[in-house]
């Protein structure tokens, strides 16, 4: 592959990109913020990747593709498939039971260029998606426009100060990254994402893929997040990440926390590519002069207070007398 690489939208199977054997050099955002756990850590989940498939991925998964079949004009892969009704309870059988899955084998016989996916997660997914292309004057019409104008799904493989990196963007125009953010009630909400942002370190992210799209584009980029719920009313809102990522003007670059923490992640990663070392929670602790790298945990102030305690015992006794430790 001739670096810096991106291909056509949807070139790249999701799961190809991700697990595939000739892109595991390549390191991903996730696994970049993995170094903040630790080098060693990130080391260790790059050569052993693991699939873990969450009812709440599966959803995410269906509505990412549904998406990308509306910008890039394809057929969406996921058909609904809700189980036969048990007669004598009205409700589906259990999907381990044998006329569930006898069912189920017949459905994908009967369809077999699609993927099956529940039933309500696929309605859902479709509601969600009506909502955001017509459900609101403003800011659908941003949507629609981004849809219009951009490209789903496409993996970017680039090479920087001898380390290899990749991002695969959800929505890009020429001017615009855009990631789809499925989240509960309230999630949109300003106070309530910037929670979401740094407990999955999106910040770090979005900066990553501003970074390397200028890298291999030569265009700064802003970058946005479409957060919707995935619940009705189905409210969305449009946020924008130049306070988290890099702060973007006519004459200057400048990097926000996202794009502080992710500098520092990428150089670790190339220190350790060029010296072949990953050193575990030691790396976060300063060395004393002789090399020592020995952690010295501080005591919390709040629990400096909580330990200031005194016992007021009732002496009835005018002989008692109160010992101390010497």
């Amino acid at each position: 592959m001739k670096l810096p690489f991106t291909s056509r939208p949807s070139e790249i199977p999701n799961e190809e990109y991700h697990r595939g054997e000739q892109y595991r050099e390549f390191i991903s955002s996730t696994s970049l913020k993995h170094y903040g756990v630790s080098p060693l850590y990130a080391r260790y989940a790059q050569n052993h990747p693991t699939i873990k498939q969450t009812p709440a991925m599966l959803e995410g998964t269906i509505f990412h593709d549904l998406m990308e079949s509306h910008v890039n004009n394809t057929e969406f892969p996921w058909i609904a498939f809700g189980g036969p009704v048990n007669p004598g309870t009205g409700k589906p059988y259990g999907d381990t039971s044998g006329k569930y899955l006898q069912a189920l084998e017949e459905f994908k016989m009967d369809n077999p260029d699609k993927q099956i996916g529940p039933a309500d997660y696929v309605t859902n997914a479709k509601n969600m998606a009506e909502v955001l292309l017509e459900g609101n004057t403003d800011k659908s019409r941003s949507i629609i426009r981004m849809v219009k104008l951009g490209k789903a799904e496409q993996s970017h493989f680039c090479e920087f100060n001898g380390g290899k990196f990749k991002y695969r963007t959800d929505l890009k125009t020429s001017r615009k990254l855009a990631d789809w953010k499925k989240t509960t009630l309230e999630g949109p909400k300003m106070e309530e994402f910037s929670h979401t942002i740094i407990k999955y370190g999106y910040h770090i992210s979005a900066a990553m893929y501003q970074f390397f799209e200028h890298q291999i584009t030569g265009k700064w980029k802003k970058f946005v997040w479409v957060v919707q719920e995935n619940e009705p009313p189905y409210d969305f809102m449009i946020h924008d990440s130049s306070d988290w990522s890099w702060e973007i003007s006519k004459d200057e670059v400048i990097p926000k926390v996202g794009g502080l923490a992710f500098i520092k992640l990428m150089d670790q990663h190339i220190w350790c590519l060029e010296n072949n070392k990953y050193p575990g929670y030691e790396s976060f602790i300063q060395p004393d002069r002789k090399g020592h790298r020995i952690g010295v945990p501080s005591v919390p102030g709040w629990f400096h207070k909580q330990s200031d305690f005194t016992f007021y015992n009732d002496n009835k006794d005018d002989n008692t007398e109160q010992k101390s430790i010497q």
